[in-house]
């Protein structure tokens, strides 16, 4: 995908781009801001490194990319931005339910 930022583009794969996008969402969410450094496509389809600086006021959209880029999947990248996401925005802790906890109601209450 083509990620565009602050009147440039750059080339990132759609995994990548996508935990991006969720991150300066979450960034944005909760007022703070963080440098990620990403891995990139260069235009003659090398593999490079760039760095956003990301926060409130980041404006990032993405298109999609020409069809003849090969994409290349970067779980450790992903995994990465994804715990950072987590951390502003910790899962809800349910508590299990309890098969003690067996409620009778009466019926011929009013």
């Amino acid at each position: 995908m083509t990620l565009h930022y602050t009147g440039d583009t750059v080339l990132l794969d759609d995994d990548v781009c996508d935990a991006v996008l969720r991150y300066a969402q979450a960034l944005a969410d909760a007022q703070s801001s963080d440098v990620v450094a990403v891995p990139m496509r260069t235009p003659d389809g090398e593999q490079d490194v760039v760095e956003f600086l990301l926060g409130p006021s980041s404006q990032l959209y993405a298109t999609h990319a020409a069809a003849d880029v090969r994409e290349k999947r970067h779980p450790e990248v992903v995994d990465d931005l994804d715990r950072r996401t987590q951390l502003l925005h910790p899962t809800a802790v349910v508590a299990p339910r309890s098969s003690s906890l067996d409620l009778e109601f009466d019926s011929d209450a009013g």
